[in-house]
């Protein structure tokens, strides 16, 4: 004689059972599992803009103060010498490239960016506590934005050097 309990399986209620409460486990977590893929996206975009005006920004301030060569104005971003030759200077989405002019990889591409270089406080200068008279200079913008209007800024002064 074979002992009944031996043979037995699931029965077609328990199997359906099982099956509900598997779904209903996926379908609660499913949507936290996208919420945070989301957010990874949306990081690694914002990511990507400031990592443009970062390096837009560095590119700027880099150069001298004034015009080393006493003729203001050059045209064209690699004869650029001086922190007022790039204000107005602008890229446009699918146009971005570094500061050698090798384009950027197309997920960077999505973007534009924009640079002003403008007096600090209409030329009136920055008042820093614990230096008395305000501080002639100039403030650097660099401005990114993406397709759907999101921007970033960033801005930077930077003092005029003693004469």
């Amino acid at each position: 004689m074979h002992n009944q309990a031996q043979h037995r399986g699931l029965t077609l209620v328990e199997c359906l059972l099982a099956t509900a409460v598997l779904a209903f486990a996926v379908g609660a977590v499913s949507p936290a599992v996208v919420a945070g893929q989301m957010q990874t996206a949306d990081a690694l975009h914002r990511a990507r803009a400031l990592q443009l005006a970062e390096a837009l920004m560095d590119e700027v301030l880099r150069l001298d103060y004034s015009d080393p060569d006493g003729t203001d104005g050059e045209v064209g971003r690699a004869n650029f010498d001086d922190l007022d030759d790039f204000d107005g200077f602008s890229e446009a989405t699918g146009t971005l490239a570094d500061a050698g002019g090798t384009a950027y990889a197309a997920p960077l591409q999505e973007f534009s960016r924009l640079v002003s270089v403008v007096p600090a406080n209409g030329g009136s200068g920055i008042s820093v506590t614990g230096f008395g008279n305000p501080l002639p200079g100039l403030t650097t913008t660099v401005t990114v934005q993406d397709t759907a209007g999101a921007t970033w800024t960033l801005t930077r002064f930077r003092a005029q050097p003693p004469s």
